[in-house]
């Protein structure tokens, strides 16, 4: 198997310089704003947030194209991340200098340097394991493009020519026929959040109608779970569904969300429905909290 280490750039400063930011900004949020709800908030996407940026870091320092008779193999993670192309299901590739003209799905990228997935200017839609742009190989599919930035790019195309494989352009276009609501990965998470978001909205209130909630109940608490502000049951009950509303903005959001980018990539759609999906959940968990230690 012949190995092609990927061309170095300016991408990894760029995503520990990212990484930093995120990181303090969230850090001088949980210090400043003390609330219950938004400390969880904002402690969850600190450790979200982290395993992302550190997937990527990780793959831009050890990705590398292994080239074995039957396939190209990009491994990534030290290893871990393993994804073969055969040269069999490849029906082309091309070659590209300069800027990366497209819009990022999801991943890290610039005009400089891209991973994960994006949708490249003529070529369409790719996974993009390109550390550098000077010089990238896209490799064409009948699935999907990839895009890769082997050190040695004449000697990598010669093996591409030596498999006859051949130099071109192609056309692509976007899925036009979206029915997400046939889909199990998209509909069951978009059933179980609107199931939760209509018991997180309607529970509390059903609550005080039947006089089930105390006269006072705490509205707001600190970080540390402490009552700093008490109300009446009702305006409880009222906070709450605002709770509801705001999963209800976001539920609303990221459907649409995730209809715009199936145009492009159907799995790219899923990760919206899931954000909705851990908000809701994350609100729910902390309205059971509330009423189990004050009611």
């Amino acid at each position: 198997m012949e190995k092609f280490k990927s061309i170095k750039g300016q991408g990894l400063p760029y995503i520990i310089g990212e990484t930093i930011l995120y990181n303090l900004f969230i850090i001088l949020m949980v210090i400043v704003i003390n609330s219950y709800e938004f400390s969880n908030l904002f402690k969850i996407a600190f450790i979200v947030i982290n395993i992302y940026e550190l997937h990527y870091i990780f793959m831009y320092i050890s990705l590398e194209y292994n080239i074995a008779d039957e396939y190209i193999q990009i491994s990534s993670i030290f290893g871990l991340k393993k994804e073969k192309i055969f040269f069999k299901d490849i029906e082309g590739y091309s070659q590209s200098k300069g800027e990366i003209k497209g819009v990022k799905l999801y991943g890290h990228g610039k005009d400089h340097f891209a991973l994960g997935k994006s949708i490249i200017d003529k070529i369409g839609t790719a996974k993009m394991y390109v550390t550098c742009n000077k010089n990238i190989i896209y490799l064409k599919t009948q699935d999907i493009t990839y895009g890769i930035s082997p050190i040695d790019g004449d000697k990598f195309i010669n093996i591409l020519n030596g498999k006859k494989i051949k130099q071109g352009s192609w056309n692509y276009s976007t899925n036009k026929n979206i029915n997400l609501y046939k889909d199990k990965k998209f509909f069951i998470p978009l059933i179980v959040v609107a199931v939760i978001i209509i018991i997180l909205t309607l529970h509390p209130f059903v609550l005080y109608l039947y006089n089930k909630l105390p006269e006072k109940m705490p509205l707001s608490f600190d970080a540390n779970f402490n009552p700093v502000k008490i109300g009446t049951g009702k305006q409880f009950a009222f906070k709450q569904m605002t709770y509801g509303v705001l999963n209800m903005a976001i539920l609303f959001c990221m459907y649409y969300a995730s209809y715009f980018y199936a145009k492009y990539d159907k799995k790219s759609a899923y990760k919206f429905i899931y954000v909705s999906l851990a908000s809701s959940l994350l609100f729910f968990i902390m309205q059971i909290k509330v009423l189990l230690n004050f009611q």
